[in-house]
């Protein structure tokens, strides 16, 4: 009731905001389009053998124009003119008219053309001056450093080029009929001719859609390439939407091989599931909080100690933000990795920075876009081998769970019987399955002058999982504009943005892996059944039926709402000296319900009928704003290079969370909270701020492009910490452009050295961690006189928490050959984490079990690469094939451990189940540790163990435990191939890892441990020891229930090659299909991806325990309009 009332109140709330968003863009519109250059108005005209004077006054009044013109500026006035042009730019008319003339034509307000003379009756050697300024031709933004220089011989008397300054202005004097060459890196070169003198020129470069971005973007600011220290790598949106259209962040492991993405063998395509990321391997000892927690909701960084930091636009935001964002607005996306590429994130940057641009509307009429996609989700069951009917019972009987001489017992066998031979084999892996349509769709409106332009972005994504009934589905939208003229820009964007997911009621997914194939989910009337039979093996505890739970009104959702907004300003105090402010505010909203009436089966044994029946439900918010105050000054002298810049930072976190849980839920139409008989508990929850101010100095210096340097220092204070809250922070980075060298000039394309070193940090602990905090108490509430509540001290403060700090030194080489068709780049990193936060014990007196110190330290090292050559190249033919393979070895080492560490790894060692994470000092994060076994005695069928010092025996004992190998791999990595001919592309993307170890949990769960009441894995009667002599690999069945432990048995070598990706696409455009232009349509593109087809692995093991994975087919279509 009150839900559906809030749905009405946010839909209309949406359609408010919408209305007034169109209504501003119509009008804005409307005051571009009347500033808008209209030298581009079209003229349609056809005329034969008339004078030129009266063609251009034709030409002036269907342009709605006025033409000046005196008829000695202009040769043969009278002379007989033909024209036939159909919807050309006025300019261009005129210029087909006039072109050949000496004269000059200037167009101004009121739409009044000047035509005037010009003498060019001089000597062709007579120097001019040139003077203009070079701009992106895209965000119109001014390139500084771009390069102006002559191309021909004709140099008497001039310079020979010129670097634009750092508005983008450059003045050079030239031969008359001289060119020159514009040229920036990252962009495609202009080359022009020049007849006459110039004082206001305006080169407009593209970017060049054929090389790696030369332009590296740290978040707040740009930098040439060519004198970038830190190690970083930069990948368009469109290259990354290729592989991945639905989540490029899963595209960014093939163009880096140190960034990973974590599979969950648990969550498997949950579209409710948030994936988890690593750079170069963990940086923080830890472990990740349930998936479904609302911290991870909020993006409480301390749920995930080693998540990179994402930046949007400059700001930095929370992962669940960038997960929302729509695949299609992306424009570039960079990953920063050492310290000197992330000295600006110092504080933050221990686990690296991931910063995302997104699309700028270009200036012009306005444009108007769609992007749709379309994919197809299949379940991918292939690594399920259960038995069918006939193969369960007759396992059955084999191993002797019915007794002949046992009425019962075999009048049981017998009903089964007459359901294997009636035909009854019921595979139940499909029931909560489907196979899933999802399709997004944006539409995007863009336009405005030089001066001021803006756009509109509306997105939506609909995405339904494999299991029925599950979803999560999103809603964006993204308004933003620019003021940009003379010395001031300005830059304002909003941004709504919100989630609904809905987790399935068919539960969890290894239910139905174990469900006997020979029982029938309905009963004759075709009712589901909520109990399928009684195991007598197992007592009492009748087997439930999971299709029934998914029919009884279950809700399992969680929701995410968003809103951003941020404003941008930019002063140009001097010609190289330039002030900026950037301020940013983010809202989060989330909530989590789950609604279980009391016919769910979980309540079978309730006996108090008011108890049956659940809801739980979470909400919280989150509230952060953020301040950037930036002053950048840039100076260039003869071959030097210097620019220093000034960042003072400011910035509070909010976030607050309440927990509500009630029982007592009769029917499944009482399905909201207010309905419950009571609380299960009292109300609980928490809140906490954190606020923090930060100073950043860079001072980057290049002499003649071939030798850099950058240093970088800063300094937050936070009050995540008592008395150690001031910390600074410092990189150091060096390069070496060693191919600009004369004795090497010609001998290789490229060839760059880079050394960096520094200390970056990370906020991984919450703000209560380092500070006593209470918690409110209930005690108080029996007493009716109770005016105030109690609270209880929950945690000792500990003043002397500092900084975790990471000692990042990284080294690394550049190299390409043949003209650039190979290149090699190389990086080795040594990253040292200090000062880990580790829980430790106190004594017994205090009345805490533990207290956060610092304690722990961490070593990570290793080395990536990667390798792209131009295989084919056919320039004429527009053909090219390009190959490119990424590795990455990494391994780290705990230094150092807290106490209370210890304690627990004494916990973990003492488990009999699968190994548990254990940290112990000289070994990595994620070292196995097991007992070693020998496998199978032939002639008892118990299993051989070996002791810590190598002895046999036939017990188990935790003491025995050693490792037994890691699960990292040795070499991770991708292998991509691509082909491009003209207007087609094709793409393959293969992931691979070979070195590592899995504990092969099927082999425990379904053959080795399997209990005979539920289905099995096929192996389950393959390789069992049945009578002495057997060489088996597996125990005999034990009816009576009991569990081989671990041990290296079950540990397997963990190597795979998948087809992660492949991509067919092509692009129409309307030069060559004339179809376009009658429809208005300028580009028109058309993609097939599809993911995760083939997977091979040397493990045979169930994957997607809880939620299946899938394979998508994904049919994408981009349409530009004219």
């Amino acid at each position: 009731m009150r839900t559906t009332e809030n749905n009405h109140q946010t839909a209309l709330g949406w359609l408010y905001m919408l209305c007034a968003m169109l209504l501003y863009v119509t009008s804005a519109n409307a005051q571009s389009g009347a500033l808008d250059d209209w030298k581009n108005t079209p003229v349609t005209l056809r005329v034969s053998n008339e004078p030129l004077g009266t063609v251009l006054e034709k030409v002036a009044k269907q342009a709605n124009a006025t033409i000046e013109f005196q008829e000695v500026a202009l040769v043969g006035i009278a002379r007989p003119t033909t024209l036939n042009v159909k919807d050309v730019p006025l300019d261009k008319v005129l210029g087909r008219l006039i072109g050949d003339q000496n004269v000059l034509v200037r167009y101004e307000t009121g739409r009044h053309i000047i035509i005037s003379s010009y003498n060019r009756d001089v000597d062709d050697k007579e120097m001019l001056r040139i003077e203009g300024v070079v701009t992106d031709a895209k965000t119109n933004e001014t390139l500084v450093g771009a390069t102006v220089m002559l191309t021909d011989g004709t140099k008497t008397g001039g310079v020979k080029g010129s670097i634009t300054d750092v508005n983008g202005k450059f003045s050079l004097q030239v031969p008359r009929k001289s060119s020159i060459k514009v040229s920036y890196m990252g962009y495609e070169s202009v080359s022009l001719q020049i007849t006459k003198p110039n004082p206001n020129m305006r080169i407009a470069l593209k970017a060049d859609g054929h090389m790696v971005e030369e332009v590296v973007v740290t978040g707040l600011s740009k930098r040439s390439k060519s004198s970038f220290t830190g190690n970083y790598v930069s990948v368009k949106g469109e290259e990354l939407r290729k592989l991945n259209p639905n989540n490029i962040l899963k595209s960014l492991q093939f163009y880096d091989p140190s960034f990973k993405v974590l599979e969950s063998n648990t969550r498997g395509s949950d579209p409710n599931a948030q994936p988890e990321f690593l750079i170069r391997g963990d940086q923080n000892l830890g472990t990740t909080a349930s998936l479904n927690s609302m911290d991870l909701l909020l993006d409480n960084v301390s749920s995930r100690p080693n998540t990179p930091l994402f930046v949007l636009d400059g700001f930095i935001v929370s992962m669940s933000r960038i997960l929302q964002l729509d695949p299609e607005r992306i424009e570039n996306v960079t990953i920063l990795k050492d310290a000197a590429a992330t000295a600006i994130y110092g504080s933050r940057a221990s686990n690296g920075v991931v910063v995302i641009e997104t699309k700028v509307a270009p200036d012009g009429v306005l444009s108007v876009s769609y992007n749709g996609g379309l994919t197809i989700q299949a379940p991918d069951l292939t690594d399920y081998k259960l038995m069918n009917a006939r193969e369960k019972l007759q396992m059955e009987w084999d191993a002797g769970v019915y007794e002949p001489s046992n009425d019962k017992s075999m009048n049981r066998y017998n009903q089964l019987l007459r359901n294997v031979l009636a035909g009854v084999d019921t595979y139940w892996l499909s029931k909560p399955l489907r196979t899933a349509i999802t399709h997004r769709h944006s539409i995007s409106a863009a336009g405005g002058t030089e001066v001021f332009r803006y756009s509109l972005d509306l997105n939506a994504a609909f995405n339904p999982g494999v299991m029925k009934g599950s979803e999560q589905n999103n809603k964006s939208l993204n308004f933003s504009m620019t003021y940009r003229k003379e010395n001031v820009s300005v830059g304002a964007s909003l941004n709504l943005s919100e989630t609904d997911g809905h987790n399935s009621p068919y539960g969890s997914f290894s239910e139905y892996t174990r469900v006997n194939p020979y029982y029938r989910p309905t009963n004759e009337f075709g009712e589901y059944l909520q109990q399928l039979d009684n195991h007598t093996g197992a007592g009492s505890v009748p087997i439930a039926n999971p299709l029934y739970n998914a029919n009884v009104g279950i809700k399992d959702l969680t929701s995410n709402t968003n809103i951003t907004a941020s404003l941008n300003l930019e002063y140009r105090l001097l010609k190289n000296l330039r002030l900026t402010e950037n301020v940013s505010y983010m809202r989060g909203m989330a909530r989590t319900e789950n609604f279980l009436p009391a016919t769910h089966t979980v309540f079978i044994t309730e006996l108090d009928k008011t108890l049956r029946g659940s809801y739980t439900k979470n909400t919280g918010e989150m509230t952060s704003w953020s301040s950037n105050l930036g002053l950048n000054w840039n100076m260039a002298f003869k071959k030097h290079l210097l620019s220093v810049f000034g960042n003072w930072t400011l910035s509070e976190d909010r976030s607050n969370y309440v927990n509500l849980s009630a029982v007592g839920y009769p029917d499944s139409h009482m399905d909201d909270f207010i309905f419950g008989n009571k609380m299960r508990t009292h109300p609980s929850g928490s809140e906490s701020i954190a606020r923090s101010m930060g100073l950043i100095t860079q001072l980057s210096y290049s002499y003649d492009n071939r030798y850099s340097v950058d240093v970088n220092v800063s300094s937050e204070i936070t009050s995540r910490y008592a008395d150690h809250n001031l910390t600074p922070f410092w990189s150091v980075g060096l390069r070496w452009n060693a191919y600009r060298e004369k004795w090497l000039a010609g001998r290789v394309s490229n060839l760059v050295f880079r050394a960096t070193y520094g200390v970056t940090g990370a906020q991984n602990s919450s703000p209560a961690d380092a500070i006593e905090y209470y918690t409110f108490s209930q005690t108080m509430r029996p007493y009716a006189s109770f005016s105030t509540l109690g609270a209880v001290l929950s945690r000792l403060n500990n003043p002397n928490i500092k900084w975790t700090k990471t000692d990042n030194m990284s080294l690394g080489f550049d190299v390409g050959v043949w003209k650039n068709r190979a290149n090699l780049s190389f990086n080795y990193y040594n990253n040292i984490s200090r000062q880990l936060l580790t829980n430790y014990d106190l004594a017994p007196s205090t009345g805490f079990e533990s207290q956060y110190i610092n304690a722990g330290e961490l070593q990570n090292r290793g080395f990536d690469a990667t390798l792209n050559v131009i295989a084919l190249q056919n320039i004429r033919k527009q053909f090219y094939w390009t190959v490119a393979l990424g590795m990455n070895h990494n391994r780290n080492k705990i230094r150092k451990i807290s106490d209370y560490l210890r304690k627990m790894n004494e916990e973990q060692l003492k488990s009999k189940s699968a190994p548990l994470p254990v940290y112990q000092e000289g070994k990595s994060t994620t070292t196995y540790y097991a007992v070693r076994s020998l496998g199978i005695d032939p002639m008892t069928g118990n299993e051989v163990f070996l002791t810590r010092n190598g002895e046999k025996t036939f017990k188990w004992n935790s003491a025995d435990k050693v490792p037994v190998g890691d699960t990292t791999p040795k070499m991770n990595g991708t292998i991509s191939s691509s082909v491009n001919w003209r207007d087609l592309s094709c793409t393959l993307g293969f992931i691979y890892k070979w070195g590592g170890i899995v504990y092969n949990q099927t082999l425990v769960d379904k053959i080795e441990n399997s209990n005979i009441a539920y289905n099995l894995d096929r192996r389950a009667a393959q390789d069992r020891w049945r009578k002495p002599g057997d060489v088996t690999k597996y125990k005999r069945i034990d009816l009576n229930g009991s569990q081989t432990p671990a041990s290296d048995r079950f540990i397997m070598k963990d190597n795979e090659l998948r087809l992660a990706s492949v991509n067919v696409g092509y692009r129409f455009k309307q030069t060559d299909y004339k179809l376009l232009g009658r429809l208005n349509i300028d580009v028109l593109s058309l993609n097939f991806t599809t993911n995760d087809l083939l997977r091979l692995s040397t493990v045979k093991m169930e994957r997607g325990l809880g939620y299946p994975f899938s394979r998508s087919y994904t049919f994408t279509c981009s349409i530009i309009f004219k």
